[in-house]
Formats: structure tokens, sequence, C-alpha cells
């Protein structure tokens, strides 16, 4: 078993992807009514050494994080197992409960455990749900994999948080899904409550 690294990396300001993705989701998506907030981050992870790399040589290239527009987050789980495989991230699987683990760092000066939420949005106001969906592309064999994790904050009304955000994110039809393109990414889902 290997320790899990995570960098989560997210902007400063407003982020136009998730923004403009937020109003079509809302207005054009079947239960995009459902929708109250889209946060973005990328994510870029590895397991054990990660072929030489660690976390301050991703945070010296630009390609990874840029000082002046993101905010990062230095994320570690413990013997969190072997790497992802494609397999285990098609249809959306479970995201371990554990993840995205101990926070060792982030620009934030924060290392508490809300330091994931912090760069994810805030925290959840009550009567509403969160359902994360940690999107990589498929076929990629680098030890180190990059992907994005798109927080949806959904109103807590009774209908299945998963189910709702995979058909607002998950792209099936014209009317259902902006974010994921199926035949191209893969996923792993987590609900939060506040």
């Amino acid at each position: 078993m290997a320790n899990l690294t995570t960098l989560l990396v997210s902007h400063k300001g407003v982020d136009l992807h998730a923004a403009t993705a937020v109003r079509v989701m809302q207005k054009r998506l079947d239960s995009g009514d459902a929708l109250q907030a889209l946060h973005r981050a990328e994510v870029h992870v590895f397991w054990g050494e990660g072929n030489g790399r660690s976390v301050s040589d991703l945070l010296g290239i630009g390609r990874y994080f840029n000082p002046n527009k993101h905010h990062y987050g230095h994320f570690e789980v413990a013997e969190a197992g072997d790497r992802w495989t494609d397999q285990e991230l098609l249809g959306g699987r479970p995201l371990e409960a554990a993840w995205p683990g101990q926070t060792l760092g982030s620009d934030l000066g924060d290392d508490s455990a809300l330091l994931a939420d912090t760069l994810l949005g805030g925290p959840l106001p009550a009567d509403h749900v969160a359902v994360d969906m940690l999107a990589f592309p498929l076929g990629e064999d680098d030890p180190l994999r990059s992907g994005v994790l798109w927080r949806l904050v959904l109103a807590d009304d009774g209908r299945d948080p998963v189910r709702l955000a995979e058909r607002l994110a998950v792209a099936r039809s014209s009317d259902q899904g902006l974010l994921i393109n199926p035949h191209l990414h893969g996923w792993l889902t987590r609900v939060w409550r506040p």
C-alpha cells in the first residue's frame, strides 16, 4: 500500500468555467433547478514517490500552479492502496471517505480539515447537499494523474443527490450533462452534507 498525495488548485477570483457552466446547467438541463452553485478545482494525484515527483516540484511548475491566480492545498492519505485504474473510474464509483486526507500545506495558511471546503467554495449552507465529482481522462498511464474536481451544491429536496449530480454533470444527451464526457473521462463521487 502506498500513500496517496493530492494537490488541489482553485482560482483566487471568479472561475469563469464554473460561473458559465452553472448558468447553462440551471437554465438548459433537466433538473437544473436543483443546482445552487458549482465550484471547480484542478486535481493532481500520485501514489508513493510518484516517479520522483513532489508537491513542491509541482508548485514550481506553472502548468500545475500559478501563485498569481490560484490557491492550493496539499493533502495526503496514508496507505491509500494502489493507483486508480481506468476500470475503477468508470461509472462514478464512490470516492474513498478518507480522500483528500490530512492537510500538509496551503498558501492559505489553513491546516484544518476544512481546507478542501475552503478551496471549493466554503462551507455548505443548511438544507443543501454537495456532490464531489472527481473526473480524470481515461487511458493515461503517467504516475501523476491530473483531473478536475467539480463540486455541485444541490438543494437537499429528497432527490438522490448522486443520481441528480450525474444527470447534471455527465453528458449523455442534449438535456443531460455538461461537465464530464463518459467516453473520455472516468469519475469518482462523494456526497457531503452540512
